[in-house]
């Protein structure tokens, strides 16, 4: 598994935007330039490039599960997942299904953690300090994002099927389903949570 990380370059020139665009599929130039605002081109571009470079590709090419997941053509051993949050762009490339996601903090409402987490989850938040529910909230969905990317099923999954606990400060799943999975979590600088989940 490798994983790297990279800030976005947000001054980075159109004339060196277009230059890198030769270097992305015709479909998925398409998808980069829809995007309205620059910024989000740019982070959605980044993240193909550093795929590009980490599977020392010339170009990306992909095709897309039924929930939209793109995987490589003609290349099922190798998976990757790509995140992007604020400055930084995430990517994640295993030889199991794999699922990466990265979240800028900021001020949340915690009444969203009980419509959207499971029962356990939201009771986890609660029993902290005030002053640490917030980054819970924030670990933990960067935890299920993961999982639910891994899984390639995006938010046609509910966020509270399963259950992610901290045992011993280590993230672990608890699922009906008795599915199993290597879940890490770390913070990146002092405003993002990232977090990994590969399929065992």
């Amino acid at each position: 598994m490798r994983i790297v990380k990279h800030k976005v370059d947000f001054n980075l020139s159109k004339e060196k935007f277009n230059y890198c665009l030769n270097y992305i599929s015709e479909e998925e130039k398409d998808k980069i330039l829809r995007y309205k605002k620059y910024e989000d081109s740019l982070r959605s571009l980044y993240g193909k490039l550093i795929l590009n470079n980490m599977l020392g590709l010339n170009r990306i090419e992909f095709k897309y599960n039924k929930w939209k997941k793109p995987e490589l053509i003609d290349n099922s051993k190798i998976h990757f997942n790509i995140s992007h949050s604020g400055e930084w762009v995430v990517v994640g490339v295993a030889t199991k299904p794999i699922g990466v996601d990265i979240q800028k903090i900021g001020k949340i409402d915690l009444s969203i953690a009980k419509s959207y987490f499971s029962k356990d989850e939201n009771e986890y938040i609660l029993s902290l300090p005030q002053s640490r529910r917030n980054d819970a909230f924030f670990m933990l969905w960067t935890l299920k994002e993961a999982f639910i990317k891994a899984k390639g099923m995006g938010l046609y999954m509910p966020l509270d099927s399963f259950t992610i606990k901290m045992l011993d400060d280590k993230p672990v799943l608890y699922s009906d389903k008795n599915e199993a999975c290597e879940l890490s979590v770390e913070k990146v600088e002092e405003n993002y949570f990232m977090a990994v989940c590969v399929l065992t």
